[in-house]
């Protein structure tokens, strides 16, 4: 009799627990997105359970810290540094609902880098010339300045007329090089670099084969409230001490 006793508050605990759950993820799916690290309860709830859903489907490519890796240009998801959008909930969700070149109609794809050091650098572009290795060289000692970082004065003249002109670098990267995050064109001017390491032939290898990183549209894949969940866990490690306050 005890026994049954027992099986039967568990499974009344249980089935409470299970109520209250559903009842929290209703309001989590019913509120705006961009609301919800403002509420310490939605933010708690939505963190415990966006997290295992990002080691299960996005870790094995930003790495189970969201730290990425610039080796093969997954983005840091960490540093609060946005390719694409502005960081927040809503930005992230779609992201991850769409993906970016995941050839979904709604997902991410304007901007495609050329690969300069090829015949015909962009396929959609016919206007876009190939450039010579001094160019690109010069475009890099251009990207150097614009950085703060050492380069030869006279190769970066010689790039800033490029970057300007002829290469067209501009329409995308922005006149000032500082990106623009509305098409998921990266900024050129500060220290974090998308991929390899920064260096001379790092950026060498971006400019002369260009770049077209791709992530997978997960919206036929996971559920609305794990979607939500996963893009308010991706908004807490990109903001300092948010997952803290969540825990």
């Amino acid at each position: 009799m005890r026994f049954a006793l027992i099986l039967i508050l568990a499974f009344s605990i249980g089935a409470a627990v299970f109520a209250d759950a559903g009842y929290v993820e209703r309001k989590l799916l019913r509120a705006d997105p961009d609301s919800v690290p403002a509420d310490p309860a939605l933010l708690r709830f939505a963190v415990s359970r966006g997290r295992p859903e990002f080691v299960a489907h996005c870790a094995v490519c930003h790495g189970v810290s969201g730290a990425g890796d610039p080796l093969n240009g997954v983005p840091n998801l960490t540093d609060g540094d946005w390719l694409y959008g502005t960081g927040r909930v809503a930005d992230i969700e779609q992201i991850i609902e769409y993906g970016i070149r995941s050839r979904n109609s709604r997902g991410w794809s304007l901007a495609i880098m050329p690969a300069y050091a090829r015949p015909h650098p962009s396929p959609a572009d016919q206007n876009i010339r190939p450039l010579a290795p001094g160019e690109i060289s010069d475009l890099i000692e251009f990207l150097f300045r614009k950085q703060g970082r050492a380069t030869d004065a006279a190769a970066a003249s010689r790039g800033a007329a490029l970057y300007a002109g002829d290469a067209g670098c501009y329409d995308c990267h922005s006149l000032d090089a500082k990106g623009d995050s509305a098409i998921g064109a990266p900024n050129l001017a500060d220290a974090i670099t998308l991929y390899g390491d920064g260096s001379r032939d790092a950026l060498y290898q971006s400019i002369a084969y260009g770049r077209q990183g791709v992530c997978p549209a997960w919206i036929k894949k996971l559920n609305a409230a794990s979607i939500r969940e996963t893009a308010v866990y991706v908004y807490a490690i990109s903001h300092s001490g948010v997952v803290s306050n969540a825990d």
